[in-house]
Order: structure tokens, then C-alpha cells, then sequence
């Protein structure tokens, strides 16, 4: 797994264009691609029946996940603070996009303007986690739905975080903390995936699944009036 997002108030430094030429690259290995394919499964059952206008994607990077929710026919506007990373996704062009050199805890919207958020494993990287919720809440519509993708503190990966360059500036959450996290708006609903072995070897679909906790949790909740 890897996963790098632009924020102003990040606990890393993947600004820059080596970085940001790296990331895609990740997803064009074979573990890579399963890892991709399993996480996409995973959100997209969060995604279903959702009205499809005005959503806000928090943290876009490259624009990998930002391709997904466009062919999936979502409007975006994808908002990442590293201008590296959204020269890539620009050049990507997707259609019903578009892209915002903004900070996560300063965004410029309205409050209330956008009928749905997603956010995929940013929320792991930003200094000021609350600063950033608060304005998740600021700026998402009353009933308005938030989807995250977040990655978890008690897997194998979680466990071995401080051990990577990419994850050792990462806080990750428990199954618990992110239900706490997203009580605020409403009731959450999560699911799960991506299961490694202690030696990473990837268990989803087999035997030993149940071994292991899942790497990759999605979450949905719809923000009560």
C-alpha cells in the first residue's frame, strides 16, 4: 500500500515532483493492483444511490482516486496543496473535474456547499486532524454524505508504520477511532479489506483472512440536519 497526500499542516514532505512522479507507480505493480482493485471494491459500496453533482475530494494527489469517482460519474472538485501532485492529476484530464491548490484547513467554500465529501487515507497526514473535520462539517450540506478511506492502526502495516518512509509520518486510526471520529455527523457505516500476513503477503479471499486485520477501512455517514 501507499499512499501520499498533499496538505498544508501535513506530518510529511511529499511536495515535491520526484514524489509525486512515484506515487502512480505504486499502482502499476502487481501487489499494487490487487491493493487498488480490493480498496475500490470496498468504496464503492459506499458510493452506490448517492446523488452524483457537487462533491468535494479532500487530499487528491495525482488524481488517481479522482479518475475513479469521475468515471463513476461523480462532479469534483479535487483539492490537494501540492502543486506537484495536481500537475500530474491535470494532466490526466478527466472529465467533471476540477482542481484547487487549497489547504484542508482553510478551504475556500461556503458553508454548506458541498452535497457530498470523500477523502481517501488524508486524513492519516494532516497536523491538525479537528481544524480539518471542522471545516469537512463547515462546508458539507446538511444530509450531506462524508466517505472516507482510512488505513488502520492495528494491521500489519499499521503495526510496522514506523518502519517506512512513507508511513512513519502517517498517524493511522483503530476501527473504534474512526467510528468515534465520524459520530459528530451521524451514524457510521464501515467496511473493510486489504488483509496482510505478518510477512505482507496479501490474504484477502483466502483461509487465513480471518487472521489478520484489514489494512484498508471505508466509512460513510450522512451528516444529520
Amino acid at each position: 500500500m501507499q499512499h501520499f497526500m498533499g496538505t498544508k499542516n501535513t506530518r510529511n514532505v511529499f511536495l515535491t515532483p520526484e514524489v509525486a512522479s512515484e506515487y502512480d507507480a505504486y499502482y502499476q505493480t502487481e501487489t499494487g493492483k490487487i491493493v487498488d482493485n480490493t480498496e475500490k471494491e470496498i468504496v464503492s459500496a459506499h458510493l452506490k444511490r448517492l446523488p452524483k453533482t457537487n462533491w468535494l475530494e479532500l487530499g487528491c494527489g495525482t488524481g488517481h482516486w479522482t479518475k475513479f469517482f469521475s468515471d463513476w460519474g461523480f462532479q469534483i472538485t479535487a483539492v490537494d496543496n501540492s502543486e506537484a501532485m495536481l500537475e500530474i492529476a491535470r494532466s490526466k484530464n478527466m472529465e467533471n473535474v476540477q482542481f484547487i491548490n487549497a489547504d484542508a484547513t482553510r478551504l475556500p467554500f461556503p458553508d454548506g456547499h458541498f452535497s457530498g465529501i470523500v477523502s481517501i487515507t488524508m486524513l492519516e497526514f494532516v497536523e491538525d486532524l479537528e481544524l480539518v473535520l471542522n471545516e469537512i462539517d463547515r462546508v458539507l450540506k446538511p444530509e450531506g454524505t462524508l466517505v472516507l478511506g482510512c488505513l488502520n492502526a492495528l494491521s500489519e502495516p499499521g503495526k510496522n508504520k514506523n518502519n517506512d518512509p512513507v508511513f512513519q509520518h502517517a498517524r493511522f486510526f483503530t476501527p473504534s477511532e474512526i467510528k468515534e471520529m465520524l459520530t459528530r455527523f451521524g451514524k457510521p457505516r464501515t467496511s473493510a479489506g486489504v488483509y496482510f500476513s505478518p510477512d505482507f503477503e496479501l490474504l484477502d479471499g483466502t483461509d487465513k483472512q480471518s487472521t489478520a486485520e484489514p489494512a484498508f477501512i471505508a466509512a460513510s455517514v450522512q451528516k444529520q440536519k
